[in-house]
Parts: C-alpha cells; sequence; structure tokens
C-alpha cells in the first residue's frame, strides 16, 4: 500500500485561506489544545470550515446529516466530488474499519496533489460519504470529523463534507446529500454538471473486471453519480489515468426500464364494496400494500389494520373486532405469510357472517426492494428501510393464499405505476440500493 503524501503547503491564496504550517513535535501539542477549543466551538482550524447538523434525531439519536461547509467561501459552478474510504483513504492498519481518527493513509500518493489541483483549477471540493456505522457506535463521529479535518489539512484546500450517518433518507445513492449541498451550501450558484463529476470506488465492477481485481462491494457511488446527474469517475480513472471499465453491474432493477415495461395504472379501477366485509392483504414487504388499501379503500370508510402502526398480533385482532362491531368495513394492511397468519381474521369473518377476500400484492420481490428505498425518501426518513432479515421472514413463512382457507375470493393484483405527486414520480426513477 502506497505511503500517504504530504504535499507541499502553498502559498497563502488570493481568497485568503489559511496557510497549513509544517509541523514540529512543540507545535503539534500547541495545535491540539487549539484545535480542539475550535471544535468545541463547531470550528475546524481551516478554511473557517465549521460543523452542522441537520435535521430531526433518528435511530440512536443522531441526526441523519452532519456537514462541514463554509459559508464565507463562494459559491462554485464547478464541483469534484468524492466518496471518502476507499476512494481517496484507505484504512492504513488494514483492519476492515478504522480504529481512530489517525488510522487513515491516502489511497495513492497522488490524491493529494490531484485534489489540490482541481481546487486551483475552480472546483468545489466535495465529500459525500455514508456512515451508517454512527448509529451504532456514538464515538465514531467524533473520529470522522477529526480524520476530515487531517485531510483538508493535508490537502491545502477548503472540503466540504457531508455524513450520512445512518440508514436513512440521506444515505446514497439517494440523492439528498447532494440537494441539500445545492439548496443551502453552494451560494445559490448554478451547478455545471457537464464539466462536474463524482467519483467512487462502488461502482459495481464485476469479478476481474481487470486481472486479478474482485468486485466490488456495490454499485451505490455509480447509481449516486447518475441520480444526480454527474459524470463517474473509479478512484483509478480519477488519480491514475486508467480508462474507464464497462465491466460492470447495476446490481437492480433500472426502474426507469421497468416501470415502462409496467404500463400505467387504472385510474378508474374500484375493488370495495358498499356491503360490511373483512379483506386481507397479502404480499412481501414493500410490495404497495399500504398505497393499495389507502387508495382504494380507507376513502370508502374501511379501518385500516396495520401491524406496523400496532406492534403486535394481538393488538391488530383486537382493532379489527373493534371496527367491525362498529359497522365498518376492515382491511389488514399486513404481510400475511402464511395460512397460521391469515386464519383468526377469516375465523373473525365468519363469526359475523360476512364475506372475507384476500388481494395479493403480485409485486415482483426485485421491485419491492426498491420500493422499500423509495418509501424511506418519500417520507424523509420518517419510514425506515426494512432490513432484508424481513424478506426472509417472509419467505420461510409464505404459503399461496387459496379460497380453501375461508375465503369468498383471491385476487392478484399486478402493480401498475401510478404517482400521487410529481416529487414521488421523480423518486421513483431513481437508482436504489435494492
Amino acid at each position: 500500500m502506497p505511503k500517504r503524501a504530504a504535499p507541499k503547503p502553498k502559498a497563502a491564496a488570493a481568497s485568503a485561506e489559511v496557510e497549513v504550517k509544517r509541523e514540529t513535535p512543540k507545535r503539534k501539542a500547541a495545535d491540539a489544545a487549539g484545535h480542539e477549543m475550535k471544535r468545541a466551538k463547531g470550528e475546524t482550524n481551516v478554511f473557517d470550515l465549521k460543523w452542522h447538523e441537520h435535521g430531526e434525531p433518528l435511530g440512536k439519536g443522531f441526526v441523519p446529516l452532519v456537514y462541514l461547509y463554509g459559508d464565507t467561501l463562494a459559491g462554485s459552478s464547478k464541483i469534484a466530488a468524492f466518496d471518502m474510504d476507499s476512494t481517496l483513504i484507505n484504512v492504513k492498519s488494514g483492519a476492515k474499519f478504522a480504529r481512530n481518527h489517525e488510522d487513515w493513509v491516502w489511497w495513492h500518493e497522488t490524491v493529494p496533489k490531484k485534489l489540490a489541483e482541481l481546487h486551483s483549477n475552480g472546483y468545489r471540493l466535495i465529500i459525500f460519504t455514508n456512515q451508517a456505522g454512527i448509529e451504532k457506535l456514538h464515538t465514531k463521529l467524533d473520529d470522522i470529523k477529526r480524520k476530515c479535518e487531517k485531510l483538508i489539512e493535508e490537502v491545502n484546500a477548503p472540503i466540504y463534507v457531508f455524513i450520512a450517518t445512518g440508514e436513512n433518507h440521506f444515505r446514497k445513492p439517494a440523492t439528498a446529500m447532494f440537494d441539500f449541498f445545492v439548496e443551502n451550501c453552494n451560494q445559490n450558484v448554478e451547478i455545471d454538471k457537464k464539466n462536474s463529476f463524482y467519483c467512487g470506488d462502488a461502482a459495481g465492477r464485476v469479478n476481474n473486471w481487470a486481472p486479478g481485481k474482485k468486485k466490488d462491494f456495490s454499485c451505490a457511488d455509480r447509481k449516486f453519480a447518475n441520480n444526480i446527474g454527474l459524470s463517474f469517475k473509479t478512484p483509478e480513472e480519477c488519480f491514475l489515468d486508467e480508462a474507464p471499465t464497462t465491466k460492470f453491474e447495476w446490481g437492480s432493477i433500472n426502474p426507469r426500464e421497468f416501470i415502462t415495461k409496467l404500463g400505467k395504472g387504472n385510474a378508474t379501477q374500484t375493488y370495495h364494496k358498499n356491503s360490511q366485509e373483512l379483506v386481507i392483504l397479502q404480499g412481501p414487504p414493500a410490495s404497495g400494500k399500504s398505497t393499495f388499501a389507502r387508495r382504494y379503500f380507507q376513502p370508502h370508510n374501511y379501518a385500516i389494520v396495520n401491524r406496523d402502526t400496532l406492534q403486535t398480533a394481538a393488538k391488530c385482532l383486537k382493532a379489527a373486532k373493534e371496527a367491525l362491531d362498529s359497522g365498518k368495513s376492515v382491511v389488514i394492511d399486513n404481510t400475511n405469510p402464511g395460512a397460521d397468519t391469515r386464519a383468526d381474521y377469516i375465523v373473525l369473518a365468519k363469526e359475523r357472517k360476512i364475506p372475507c377476500r384476500c388481494f395479493v400484492l403480485n409485486t415482483p420481490i426485485e421491485l419491492c426492494g426498491h420500493l422499500n428505498y423509495v418509501r424511506v425518501q418519500q417520507t424523509v426518513g420518517e419510514v425506515r428501510r426494512i432490513p432484508d432479515v424481513g424478506y426472509n421472514m417472509y419467505k420461510k413463512n409464505y404459503q399461496a393464499p387459496n379460497t380453501s382457507e375461508g375465503f369468498s375470493e383471491v385476487t392478484f393484483i399486478d402493480f401498475v405505476p401510478k404517482f400521487d405527486s410529481d416529487a414521488d414520480e421523480k423518486i421513483f426513477h431513481y437508482y436504489t440500493e435494492s
């Protein structure tokens, strides 16, 4: 692994940027004390950049976005944006995760020189990084901040940093971090997307994309660049001038192609009945059950029973009984994978001598994975992503619904795109991590 290169400090720039001083043991101790005082005020010791937090606390109490930004710096039409880990830097110790803020080394000795060159050519340097581990390790955020600050000092150029702190709506490849930068941190200067780019290592490259090279762990960075409309570069292309590789896979559906195949939904379709009944929805997580219930049953005075809201099966059954006793029809908006999860509701309908219908959301599982991320963006993080274990449990317990269980009918509903707003349609078209 190449050693970290220490670029020579530049002369004081015309924009009055702070010159980085050469480090000696005595100065190191003095700087450390001053550094901690400035950090306590939310400031870094370079370029008047300050740490900020944005959004309501999620998960373990961390705000979804932490960012480093300087409001005294002019906006820029050209941006050079980067992932951080395995793109700008590697873990110095060789461990999977950095042990502390000093456990890093430049990805290649050319990196700081290239960054300084881009800055001198008028690019705004930006880091967009996913750091989901912050939700689990409360001390990690401070390490990441200090690492970013040291990185900036060595480059001797201002670098904005945007950190998605967990599994939230700011996490790449979602566009929220980039959108936030454009709307709040670029002094209303329009981005020249043709002359800007994003660089990252999660490029979806397949095994042996180059002789002896392993496949990338994901394609999130390539997807992020596509979603925000910037050209994409791998670290090899950006810092080593290697040719772009064509050996990659997106690793998920192309939403634009998928939606073209699906066609458009029938806006006049009706599914409700005018007499009392009980309806059971069945389908994988994020298959569209809640939207189906809200769109086609709730306007007709059906009570919606959902375990995500009520938490337990017992509370769902109780809520269904109370709604039926009040004279309402009821929709059970749960995954209901096995016959045993549906049986109590069928019995409930038989006791009241009302029909029980089943609607199966026949949404392809790969599309469910996409929708899982889409609704995180649509709800601005209020709805959390369902982890893979949720899909595994569904598959394990799945039994196809049948009229032999006691249903008056079983109807399969194919997914067709119908969006409540232009914003929802735009979000659907973005690549996701699925």
